[in-house]
């Protein structure tokens, strides 16, 4: 299914960076206000307990010694500081330069502003909020497969669009392949210019895809540019920081996991093992009424041929590594993507369809590389029409209510489902 789209957008790649064509892609909307200083992507990145803190982070093309954050409770005088680190990467012909700072001892239940400093050069104020540090309802919006082609100017108006129909929103979940190329210059720029100024207001979530593990030669490689993309919460790895994490949000403990056992085998082996046992961890050291995992692959095949079973259908290899572990730790919702299309499965136990344990949907694409995806008679609760138009998730959390709610990218309502304790 993807080797078509990767031979097709290698040999665009090679035709654009030969011709000089990119100036004919569409003009994506402006980012957010950096006033005079030469930055970009200013977002925020969920921390694992975002109602203290919250990592600040953006990027630059030359390196810019001495930048901090400036910030302060909305309509108060006084100004805290916080130094930024920086890190960069030389990839596809470019190098970039990353900045993260992160702003601890906030209040709960807070508006903040913010701006970068460097010097005598600053940003304009930006804007964050801190939730209730309580068991307090929040909105969430989950995207699958933001990827695109020759231009992300879908993913732009379909996230703005989304941003636009759920006003108030607390923060957005990006559940892997962010871009289709993961050593991409040009599909990482295009990503966070298709956004805007939405990452610098509301905190990102991201999940790692199998797309962020593809070189520029299509074949398997390290996700170097995700991992210094995101400043992500600590999971207590000596070697896999990124690659898997977890934090609390309302009455939620979300738990971030990585699927890519398959593309990381010979960069990263013993990923499965590590995160099992992490998780195992994560899921007894919180104590939220609710566990949701956000993870890219999905827990069946569907028509995708699987390495482990060597089969298509069924219980897909991820599904076969994770299960088990989420029917013993009282995992509530399972959100996956992958597969680019809607599929609400309702709950499986031992890998069976059950009356209870873990609800299981996916959802995506919100990019622009739709499909036909056959049906799983033998699991599938409710589906999408095919093609999949682009659709996405709102999730709306009570302390007693889950509601996941499907829509398609044009405002169409596809399903609502909710889960009561």
């Amino acid at each position: 299914m993807e080797l078509t789209r990767r031979k097709f957008l290698k040999l665009l790649s090679q035709s654009v960076l030969t011709a000089g064509l990119a100036s004919y892609f569409p003009k994506l909307a402006e980012a957010a206000d950096t006033g005079s200083l030469p930055i970009m992507a200013l977002r925020q990145v969920v921390t694992r307990q975002p109602a203290a803190s919250r990592m600040i982070m953006w990027q630059s093309t030359t390196s810019l010694a001495g930048c901090r954050v400036e910030y302060r409770q909305t309509g108060q005088l006084d100004r805290l500081t916080q130094d930024a680190a920086m890190d960069s990467l030389t990839e596809d012909g470019a190098t970039n330069y990353y900045y993260h700072a992160l702003l601890d001892g906030l209040q709960p239940n807070t508006r903040y502003d913010y701006r970068v400093v460097q010097g005598s050069n600053a940003t304009g104020w930006n804007h964050l909020t801190t939730p209730s540090a309580g068991d307090t309802g929040f909105t969430a919006l989950i995207f699958c497969d933001s990827q695109c082609a020759e231009s992300y100017a879908d993913w732009q108006r379909n996230l703005q669009n989304a941003v636009a129909r759920h006003p108030g929103c607390h923060w957005l979940a990006n559940v892997g392949d962010l871009t289709d190329n993961g050593q991409s210059d040009w599909h990482w720029r295009s990503f966070f210019e298709a956004m805007s100024s939405i990452p610098a207001s509301l905190p990102m979530v991201p999940v790692m895809g199998n797309h962020e593990c593809y070189g520029l030669d299509w074949k398997f490689c390290q996700p170097t540019r995700y991992l210094k993309t995101f400043a992500l919460p600590a999971n207590g790895s000596s070697r896999l920081q990124g690659y898997y994490y977890s934090y609390d949000y309302g009455s939620v403990h979300f738990i971030v996991l990585n699927t890519q056992m398959l593309e990381l085998a010979d960069f990263q082996p013993g990923l499965l093992s590590e995160q099992l046992l992490w998780l195992h961890q994560d899921s007894k050291a919180h104590n939220k009424p609710w566990q949701v995992v956000l993870m890219h692959k999905d827990v069946l095949a569907y028509d995708e041929y699987q390495q482990g079973t060597k089969t298509t259908g069924g219980i897909s290899d991820v599904g076969r590594a994770f299960m088990k572990a989420f029917d013993a730790l009282g995992i509530d919702l399972v959100l996956t993507g992958h597969m680019h299309t809607y599929r609400n499965r309702g709950h499986i136990k031992d890998m069976k369809p059950a009356t209870d344990g873990p609800v299981y949907i996916m959802s995506g694409p919100i990019g622009n590389e739709q499909y036909r995806v056959p049906a799983d008679t033998a699991y599938d609760r409710t589906a999408i029409y095919q093609p999949t138009p682009e659709n996405y998730l709102l999730l709306k959390s009570e302390k007693k209510e889950l509601t996941i709610t499907d829509y398609t990218a044009n405002g169409e309502l596809i399903e609502t489902f909710t889960l009561s304790k």
